[in-house]
């Protein structure tokens, strides 16, 4: 898929990130991703385990996420930034979003399977009459609309998936608190391995925002074998670099769903 230079299609890119060859262009891990002194503290303390990663920071439940993607056009970074809580299950989610251009800040709210954004808030300056957040019953979209549906929830959560398809796992540098590690992954291999009841809501992230052959992966899993950071970048067939720097943390906590008051919710589902 080739990338077209523009703001609008960069809004595209965030919802499906071109499936593309590889060409990793790795970002650096920020300063927990940075090479630790050596010492013997270090050297001597157990490394985290990344093969238990997975189901140990899924069984937390819940946690809160920060996100940016970076497409590069025209030699300039272009930055969107998502974050929030979540519930690994995609049951429940609270996420702010904020796109480049974009004159206000997204918000979206996942309770099962209804879906709340404030999609109308800026028309809803304008004009008083209209309502500022939407609300979509997505078992009433068509799988056709669903496909080309955003989902920002699957944006966000994908990344804490992504050490199911993990092959070739080697130790890049201990951390003051656990270790960075780089991985091939196989995306087909997430998909596969997924638990069913979450399978399509992951496979769509997958599908859509990482290249479609195997890529590689930075994961930071902290000392208690919980995944901290996932760094995926690569460069695509039309040699546009992008990458995804996703962290966890506040694992466990609650998922703020409060709603606004009735009368600022407009119902979008489809009745036909």
């Amino acid at each position: 898929m080739e990338c077209d230079p523009s703001t609008s299609r960069l809004r595209h890119v965030r919802r499906a990130l071109f499936a593309a060859i590889v060409a990793l262009v790795l970002v650096g891990c920020g300063g927990h991703g940075k090479k630790a002194a050596a010492t013997t503290t270090d050297a001597t303390r157990p490394l985290p385990s990344f093969a238990h990663a997975e189901a140990t920071t899924l069984a937390l439940r819940t946690a809160k996420l920060d996100q940016t993607t970076t497409v590069v056009i025209g030699g300039s970074e272009v930055k969107a930034y998502d974050n929030g809580k979540v519930a690994f299950d995609g049951s429940r989610a609270h996420i702010y979003k904020l796109d480049p251009g974009g004159q206000f800040p997204g918000e979206v709210i996942v309770i099962g399977p209804f879906t709340y954004t404030n999609a109308n808030v800026q028309a809803s300056l304008q004009s008083p009459g209209v309502r500022p957040w939407t609300k979509l019953d997505t078992r009433k979209v068509s799988a056709r609309a669903a496909t080309n549906q955003t989902d920002e929830l699957s944006h966000v959560l994908a990344p804490a998936y992504l050490a199911l398809g993990a092959t070739n796992v080697s130790l890049k540098s201990r951390v003051s608190d656990g270790a960075v590690f780089w991985a091939r992954v196989d995306p087909k291999l997430v998909i596969r391995r997924v638990p069913a009841a979450r399978r399509a809501k992951i496979s769509k992230a997958i599908r859509g925002d990482y290249p479609a052959a195997a890529f590689n992966a930075r994961f930071w899993i902290d000392g208690r074998d919980r995944i901290r950071r996932v760094i995926v970048a690569w460069t695509t067939s039309s040699g546009t670099p992008v990458a995804l720097d996703t962290s966890y943390s506040a694992f466990g906590s609650a998922v703020d769903t409060r709603l606004p008051q009735a009368d600022r919710i407009k119902d979008i589902t489809p009745t036909g």
